[in-house]
């Protein structure tokens, strides 16, 4: 996907709100990243919002405005209450919490 610019009368280019909020999710998420006691892979998430998104592996991930964990695929999700502006520290420390109870992947190596 191409976000769309716009090029404002001084000849710059400047973001539609949907790729500021992209860039939103984004840096949101690789500060939440930099909390992880445990190595994530970041990718773009290609259900919609076309953002990065945590993975867990194979059982979690964060999306959306709000931070959730999602188990299996998706089939199990757990809403956080947590949205974009939460301090990322404590974002970091909810989906550490999840990704124990959910005996995600990315966690095997942490002492309990």
């Amino acid at each position: 996907m191409v976000a769309k610019r716009k090029e404002s009368e001084m000849g710059t280019l400047q973001m539609d709100s949907s790729e500021r909020r992209i860039v939103a999710v984004d840096n949101a998420v690789r500060a939440v990243e930099a909390y992880l006691p445990f190595v994530v892979t970041l990718e773009a998430d290609m259900g919609g919002m076309f953002a990065l998104r945590i993975d867990l592996g194979t059982r979690g991930n964060v999306d959306d405005l709000q931070w959730y964990f999602g188990i299996a695929g998706g089939t199990t999700t757990i809403a956080s209450g947590l949205h974009l502006d939460a301090r990322p520290v404590e974002v970091a420390g909810w989906i550490t919490e999840q990704a124990r109870r959910a005996d995600s992947p990315a966690i095997s190596d942490l002492v309990r």
